[in-house]
């Protein structure tokens, strides 16, 4: 009531973990005026799912831009997702893949997993299962920490799907890249 944008996205949160999806999408707007982009990243979310307002791709595409100019990794990786499918705009695999690696070079996991599925599929970049494998590694890596357990057994999947047609010469190698990329991004 206050006005604090934290405290308005946090309870947010809570509305929005209970299905009060009117009264999160009322919060969060609160707070993402205030310049808050976890609030904006969310009010993003709220408009691409329709949870509390109409389906709108492109105030959705707006949200995750206003987030991402914080370098907010979850809407930087969003941007990448709308790229990908063309939602709210036009398709673009080249720009999604840059908007995933900016976001796994920041710690998204889930950004991580899609740049991996762009390379194992040659979507936006040359097919190339060494470094799908690299970022699934990442991925599988970064998901010791995460509570999320659907995207570890996801990741974890595609790992075991990567190692029947890679020879353990591409794995190690994959390995070893992932491992650099790892100190390259830490320093």
């Amino acid at each position: 009531e206050l006005g604090d944008k934290e405290s308005q996205y946090l309870l947010g949160r809570y509305y929005k973990e209970n299905k009060s999806f009117s009264k999160a999408f009322e919060l969060f707007t609160q707070s993402a005026n205030q310049n808050y982009p976890v609030a904006q990243n969310e009010l993003g979310n709220c408009y691409l799912e329709g949870k509390g307002v109409d389906k709108n791709n492109e105030k959705a595409l707006y949200w995750y831009r206003k987030a991402a100019e914080h370098k907010y990794f979850d809407a930087i990786n969003n941007l990448g997702y709308m790229y990908d499918l063309g939602l709210g705009i036009k398709e673009d695999n080249k720009k999604a893949i840059e908007f995933y690696e900016n976001a796994a070079s920041k710690g998204s996991i889930r950004a991580m997993s899609n740049v991996a599925h762009m390379y194992k599929n040659g979507e936006g970049t040359p097919k190339n299962i060494v470094e799908a494998y690299k970022w699934f590694e990442l991925a599988r890596y970064y998901t010791g920490r995460s509570k999320n357990i659907s995207l570890k057994w996801s990741v974890r999947n595609q790992l075991d799907k990567l190692k029947t047609i890679m020879s353990q010469k591409e794995i190690d190698e994959a390995i070893n890249l992932a491992k650099l990329w790892s100190v390259q991004v830490s320093k």
